[in-house]
């Protein structure tokens, strides 16, 4: 529901988030429309789902990702930048009212996020996964490539 200066009512904010760190979870560009698919469906479709990554993976990979409806950003050359832009659409999203962000990294500075947020971790190595995000994470989720060539969530072991 939107007034009619079009600013959102409260009833329209969504609780639930995908935030893609694309340095840190990644895959060849031939696999990447069926694992933004599956990512994607991981969160409600009305869900603010946003991608950050360096400039040559945001070059290579915008357009496939825009097609899902994922907002994708660049991090700049800066090896962290990707991480820093997530963080930043973090606290809009929790301004906006996410309480739930599904977070697609291993990297241990999405840890800080549970202060706030309930976070979820989605991964394709378990083992990799930092520490400290393990700590805090309400769950963590792996994506394996099926002999189809689609994507299946599993638990982490």
């Amino acid at each position: 529901m939107s007034t009619p200066t079009g600013a959102r009512c409260p009833s329209d904010l969504v609780a639930t988030a995908l935030l893609w760190d694309l340095d840190n979870v990644a895959v060849p560009l031939t696999q990447m429309n069926s694992f933004a698919q599956t990512l994607s469906a991981l969160v409600p479709p009305t869900a603010p789902k946003v991608a950050a990554a360096n400039w040559r993976a945001f070059r290579l990979y915008g357009d496939d990702l825009r097609a899902h409806g994922i907002r994708v950003l660049c991090g700049s050359r800066d090896p962290a930048g990707a991480d820093g832009v997530l963080l930043r659409q973090a606290k809009r999203l929790r301004r906006g009212g996410a309480t739930r962000l599904l977070v697609a990294s291993n990297d241990h500075v999405f840890a800080r996020l549970a202060t706030r947020a309930e976070v979820h971790v989605v991964t394709r190595t378990g083992d990799l996964v930092s520490g400290r995000l393990q700590a805090v994470a309400a769950s963590i989720t792996v994506l394996a490539r099926e002999e189809d060539g689609g994507w299946a969530a599993l638990p982490a072991a």
